[in-house]
């Protein structure tokens, strides 16, 4: 192949490049994952076609339940302020307002997940009962001598 020709085959595959990079951009067809800091919060999630995936929003979390809603309920507030700061820009490109549309569809329709985890109640004194009783039943189940048996009858009484 001669040097005109090379150089030639180069240009069109550089410009057929460019033109399905933009394309593939501006239509957000591949899964593009982000991360962003909001008040001290890693937040990663993946967006496709504009739209957020709800499920990869703090997935790397999910196995952590307090971090894994603290960060969903800071992704639900940073969707809102970042479609709040660009839906107030004027002259936004495609891809602006296209990612003020993404940020806003979110801030309306994304659910965080929401945990609050508390110390268990102390039991009452009847449950307590209840427990050692089921206790006996399984021993008894398991050995049939009489002191076991004798034991569960003792325990379980209240109960029949």
């Amino acid at each position: 192949m001669d040097p005109f020709s090379q150089l030639f085959a180069a240009y069109l595959h550089t410009v057929s490049n460019s033109i399905a990079e933009v394309y593939v951009d501006s239509m957000n067809t591949t899964v593009t994952s982000q991360s962003l800091v909001y008040n001290d919060t890693n937040i990663r999630f993946q967006h496709q076609l504009w739209k957020i995936k709800p499920n990869s929003v703090c997935s790397d979390l999910e196995q952590q339940a307090t971090q894994f809603s603290k960060c969903t309920q800071q992704a639900k507030v940073m969707f809102t302020e970042l479609c709040t700061q660009l839906s107030s820009m004027e002259n936004l490109n495609q891809r602006g307002r296209s990612l003020s549309n993404m940020y806003c569809n979110a801030s309306l329709n994304y659910k965080p997940m929401v945990a609050y985890i508390s110390e268990p109640k102390a039991k009452t004194e009847q449950e307590l009962k209840e427990k050692e009783c089921n206790l006996m039943i399984l021993r008894a189940m398991q050995d049939d001598s009489r002191d076991v048996l004798d034991k569960k009858n003792q325990v379980c009484s209240e109960f029949r």
